[in-house]
């Protein structure tokens, strides 16, 4: 999720029965109206699945404690817990993503949360380490596109995969052994002999500093990122 999208983010927004949050607002800011709530960036709305191992019984939590703080205020009935801001104490308004910046560099720089790129990170940061956890672990790039919000699948994977050289020699070498057999004969089993070349590989590019991990079959290798605001 944006930064936004998570400022505009209600109670009513979360659905604990199917386990899906509702993308629809978002919060922005513009030089002379200050910050207002509009639709999302791509103007469409869109559902995430929640987490259930640690995200939706901390959301739950949440929830009725929110739902205490109404019934200790006396704003039962006068205020409905669905209209309430999530990142907002109960009744108030909504948090600006200027506002959740700064504590979340605040929280960064006391805990030292530092990035691969040995810099502080960033609440923006956050999505794209999901991001790219989704991709390396071989999640489908769709369906990462539409729980990012992006436009189209390309938007997604021109930011957070590439296709380079090393995982091209990776995937080579993963191929040819199939395209042998005819040569070698059917009795001939060339996998073990190729899997020796692919471990010897890949021992190589890492004699030479490359971080190479297992190959991927879809012959994209994660890169690193800077944050893009436009994102």
């Amino acid at each position: 999720m944006r930064i936004g999208e998570v400022c505009g983010l209600r109670w009513c927004d979360m659905d604990f029965e199917t386990g899906l949050i509702s993308i629809r607002h978002s919060v922005a800011y513009a030089k002379g109206m200050g910050s207002f709530i509009k639709d999302t960036k791509t103007h469409d709305a869109r559902g995430i699945p929640i987490d259930p191992v640690g995200l939706l019984p901390f959301l739950k939590e949440t929830h009725e404690i929110d739902c205490g703080k109404l019934r200790l205020r006396g704003l039962t009935g006068a205020v409905e817990i669905g209209d309430c801001y999530i990142l907002s104490e109960p009744g108030a308004t909504f948090a600006t993503t200027s506002y959740i910046r700064r504590a979340f560099k605040t929280f960064s720089e006391t805990n030292g949360l530092m990035g691969t790129n040995d810099e502080l990170i960033t609440f923006h940061g956050l999505r794209h380490t999901f991001a790219t956890q989704w991709i390396r672990q071989g999640g489908d790039i769709k369906a990462l596109q539409s729980i990012l919000g992006h436009k189209d699948a390309m938007a997604t994977l021109n930011v957070y995969a590439d296709i380079e050289p090393i995982s091209k020699i990776h995937n080579m070498l993963r191929a040819t052994p199939c395209l042998w057999r005819g040569h070698l004969g059917p009795r001939v089993d060339p996998g073990p002999m190729f899997q020796q070349r692919i471990q010897e590989s890949i021992e190589t590019l890492q004699a030479f500093g490359y971080g190479i991990t297992e190959p991927d079959d879809r012959n994209i290798a994660i890169r690193d990122v800077k944050t893009n605001s436009w994102l």
